[in-house]
């Protein structure tokens, strides 16, 4: 595979195993590699775009302009919109990842819509919101229960997912055949990240890389943020609120020269977590490069 630009389409469902598969093509294709990561910490630029899309107005030259600094896009919002990228770039190889349903559907309700749900609920959606973040968890939300034309239940992703494993099960099987029908087969590989180099080297028509294959489950990362995002949004939208009021009505604290001092003090620490927590994002963003 000798093309420049953007050459290989995911149309594969988040937790299929698309973190190891843009490791993996990162390797292959020599360049950086569309993802879910790229929205949330990456590209705040393409975020009226993913809106554009999301009304079903993105164009042609709007897909274009996402992908033009990309070699090829997996995970989703990528392969939710993967009719419309396809027709942007007819020539694009695409990849659809597959994995055993039930195991998909406990994924995706254990990990990445858990996490949401706990971002956009009190007190993380307050604290998101004083650090100026909670735009892309809606903008995540939004992208993440966007309905297709094929699902079972004219839910999206998220809201079929909360349903249960039956409508779940249906969904990511009612996706795989879709993209078998809309994909002509010769542009299509459907695979597993364990299979390995092997069928990805051969039907990119690459030499296999002197190094193994990627294995990036971020599984545990995704709790675990998730956890310290709520004990950070109860410390500062309730325990800190709470120990300035009792310290002001213990010390009969009346002036308010103080508590413009308490306030700015307050907006301080805001501002400094929230430049920690944009270092520790854009390092996220980096390591997964």
């Amino acid at each position: 595979m000798e093309e420049e630009g953007f050459v290989v389409l995911g149309a594969g469902l988040p937790r299929t195993g698309t973190l190891s598969t843009r490791a993996a093509l990162k390797i292959l294709l020599k360049g950086d590699i569309y993802h879910m990561a790229t929205v949330m910490h990456e590209r705040p630029d393409h975020h009226p775009l993913w809106r554009k899309a999301i009304a079903g107005k993105a164009s042609d030259a709007d897909w274009r302009t996402i992908l033009a600094d990309y070699r090829g896009g997996v995970d989703y919002p990528v392969s939710f919109f993967y009719k419309e990228i396809y027709k942007a770039y007819p020539n694009a190889k695409v990849i659809l990842n597959v994995r055993d349903p039930k195991k998909w559907h406990q994924s995706v309700n254990n990990s990445i819509r858990k996490a949401h749900g706990t971002a956009a609920s009190w007190p993380c959606s307050w604290f998101l919101r004083f650090i100026g973040k909670y735009s892309s968890v809606s903008l995540v939300g939004q992208l993440s229960d966007v309905a297709p034309q094929n699902s079972p239940t004219g839910l999206g992703l998220f809201s079929t997912v909360g349903k249960g494993e039956k409508e779940a099960v249906e969904y990511f099987n009612r996706h795989v055949e879709e993209v078998k029908s809309v994909i002509p087969a010769e542009n299509l590989l459907v695979w597993e990240v364990k299979q390995g180099w092997g069928p990805l080297c051969q039907f990119l028509n690459l030499p296999v890389p002197d190094v193994p294959f990627p294995n990036v489950n971020d599984t545990s990362e995704i709790e675990n943020g998730r956890k310290s995002l709520l004990k950070i949004s109860y410390l500062f939208v309730l325990g800190i609120p709470a120990a300035i009021g009792a310290v002001s009505w213990y010390m009969n604290i009346r002036e308010p020269a103080t508590y413009m001092g308490i306030g700015a003090g307050y907006l301080l620490s805001l501002g400094f977590v929230k430049s920690m927590i944009d270092g520790f994002l854009l390092q996220a963003g980096q390591s997964k490069k």
